[in-house]
């Protein structure tokens, strides 16, 4: 049997979420910083950290994930239309 530890963290920011990236020429680094505040005015804030070519990575998948959405969308509504003037 082989025992493993994972742990997840899911946040849920809403539209009142600030981001802000910092691409360090120092150390190479790429820094994600999220922050919000909860209805009860505390504050949240999460700072990712990753290399370079994680942080490409992540813009790349990110890009094709939202043109893949976009284009769904249009599909749908053009889709959604036909059927409109078909009525």
């Amino acid at each position: 049997m082989k025992i493993q530890k994972t742990e997840k963290l899911a946040l849920d920011y809403g539209n009142e979420v600030y981001i802000n990236t910092y691409v360090s020429s120092w150390s190479g680094n790429v820094e994600l910083k999220f922050n919000d505040y909860a209805s009860d005015n505390s504050e949240h804030h999460l700072v990712l950290t990753m290399s370079l070519d994680k942080a490409r990575a992540l813009v790349k998948e990110l890009n094709t994930d939202l043109n893949n959405y976009d284009e769904e969308q249009a599909k749908k509504a053009a889709e959604a239309q036909e059927e409109s003037d078909a009525e």
